[in-house]
């Protein structure tokens, strides 16, 4: 079964690699495009909020208590679940089409609930109708979110889990497509900081269309499960008011981070609008998204691959009352995954410059990602508890419990939003600097709440011989930090004969890097007897002998 989900896994991992690339393509051509100061911030904020109100009207239910329902409805119905994934999936679009509709005729109400202080006085004017405009083409985005991520959801319970890591490679192209004809059209630049209407409609409904069509690439896949879709209306007798009963705490808990979203992002778009248009580093909304895309890379690849392998395992345990076993697979689960996320971690922090370089310091960006750095080097104090608590909160899920998740992160969500006030509005004097202060919030908010959700599965899942992860992660911590710090003492050497700059030279440097932390890295790691570390090689190392 272990092996079952590795290559589940591996199968998503190869397409979340290839997405994940496209999107920092995307990353790099809009900061050549766009800059990464308030221009960019505009457009970034009306890109995101389709999203987050997804997440906050809908997400929370389809990304976590729809799969172990299917899943049981798979396993118990005559019919192998068809008539209720038909139910299912009618009913979500349904939902859907009336929530998107709702938000398009609430657009100016959603879009000033994103704006901060400082772009709400009168010269600001142009920015404000530039944010309403792009936030009218950005959120029928919501309707195709939903579809794709309830259609993703039938194919994970039928174990088919590459279709859904695999579509968003289409959305990245489609985007990239309208960025590049927006360049060969209106050129390269970060000034003015407005739009036309037609660059707006171009970037707009680019990155709409990108969705849709993402959307798309997962409809033959469903019908190959042997669950074509047919519209079906009427939810009684399916189950479904025990999905909306625990889909209710999922809704509370994802209207909890979306509260913290709104104001993470008032305040980092506060860091372009309110720092003089003459500064050349900024670490606006832009800086701090950017540093978060590249924090959720590994955790794209490795953490939601592994999780999403083993939530359906973990729910078909947890419904046969085998607890140890859901311990022992949630622990073992995130020591693989821990092997590769704490040397990234690692990597992020000692070696932040070059990366934001290589990613985002083209065209009008050009020079400008310094404090993008120092934002990523914030984030990635934290990626380690985040992985963990990711983990944990699925192994909450996997159990139907979907109440605990939601206690603990309005906790979570208090101290967020708290040190990011505290940083950005108390401790900064430079508003230049808010995505570093709101990086710095993040991961302390999460070293506390992955305190708190072990505290809370202690009592759920009985501690067994093999469920443990605290000693090997401390291990993979050391020898992460000593592959660095051999890697950052190799750089600081070849900068004292060197002058380069730039992001090939940032490659270059990285690519340094990597070969002097990696052998370290697992050298210290074999020392210290570190099982997963020493089993990924081999894997890796066996495959390429094939090879």
């Amino acid at each position: 079964m272990a092996d079952r989900t590795l290559q589940s896994a591996a199968v998503m991992a190869a397409g979340t690699v290839l997405s994940r690339l496209l999107g920092f393509v995307r990353i790099s051509l809009l900061a050549a495009a766009i800059g990464v100061s308030l221009r960019a911030d505009i457009f970034t904020v009306a890109n995101t909020i389709p999203n987050s109100l997804y997440i906050l009207l809908a997400g929370g239910v389809f990304n976590t208590v729809l799969v172990p329902q299917l899943v049981r409805a798979i396993k118990e119905h005559e019919d192998g679940g068809k008539d209720f994934t038909n139910r299912l999936l009618t009913a979500g679009f349904v939902i859907l089409a009336v929530l998107t509709t709702a938000c398009v005729l609430l657009a100016p109400f959603i879009a000033n609930l994103y704006m901060p202080e400082e772009l709400q006085s009168p010269a600001m004017a142009a920015e404000r109708a530039d944010v309403l405009f792009f936030v009218q083409l950005c959120l029928p985005q919501i309707f195709f979110y939903g579809a794709f991520v309830l259609v993703g959801q039938v194919l994970n319970a039928n174990r088919r889990f590459g279709p859904m890591m695999w579509a968003p490679i289409a959305n990245n192209i489609v985007a990239c497509l309208s960025i590049v004809g927006f360049m060969l059209i209106y050129g390269v630049g970060g000034e003015p900081a407005t739009y036309t209407t037609d660059e707006q409609l171009l970037l707009g409904l680019g990155h709409t269309l990108g969705i849709a069509v993402q959307l798309l690439v997962l409809l033959p896949y469903l019908n190959a499960t042997g669950h074509p879709y047919r519209p079906k209306f009427g939810l009684r007798n399916t189950g479904l008011g025990r999905t909306a009963k625990l889909g209710v705490w999922t809704l509370l808990f994802v209207a909890v981070n979306q509260v913290t979203l709104v104001v993470v992002t008032k305040l980092a778009l506060a860091g372009t609008a309110g720092a003089d248009a003459d500064d050349a580093a900024q670490a606006g909304l832009f800086a701090y998204t950017t540093a978060m895309l590249i924090i959720l890379v590994p955790h794209g690849i490795v953490t939601v691959s592994l999780a999403t392998a083993a939530l359906p395992q973990m729910s078909s345990l947890a419904a046969d009352q085998d607890m140890a076993e859901v311990a022992r697979v949630s622990a073992r689960s995130i020591r693989q995954t821990l092997a590769v996320v704490v040397p990234a971690a690692a990597a992020m922090f000692a070696f932040a410059g070059p990366i934001t370089s290589v990613i985002a310091e083209y065209g009008a960006a050009r020079g400008k990602t310094e404090l993008m750095g120092f934002t990523l080097m914030a984030l990635a104090l934290g990626l380690v508890p985040f992985t963990v608590q990711y983990f944990q909160l699925r192994t909450f899920y996997s159990l139907e419990d979907t109440r605990t998740p939601f206690f603990i992160q309005c906790g979570i969500a208090a101290l967020n939003i708290s040190g990011a006030l505290i940083g950005v509005r108390v401790i900064l004097s430079d508003l230049r600097y808010s995505g570093v202060a709101l990086g710095a919030a993040w991961s302390l908010t999460y070293l506390v709440g992955v305190l708190l959700s072990r505290a809370a599965l202690s009592r759920r899942v009985p501690s067994v011989h093999g469920a443990g992860f605290a000693l090997p992660m401390l291990a993979m911590i050391i020898a992460a930090a000593t592959g660095a710090a051999v890697g950052w003492a190799g750089l600081r050497l070849l900068g004292m004969v060197t002058d380069w700059s730039g992001p090939l030279t940032s490659a270059l440097e990285l690519a340094i890097a990597g070969l002097l932390m990696l052998p370290v890295y697992v050298a210290v790691a074999r020392v210290l007897r570190i099982h997963e570390v020493t089993d990924l090689v081999t894997m890796v190392t066996s495959r390429l002998r094939r090879r």
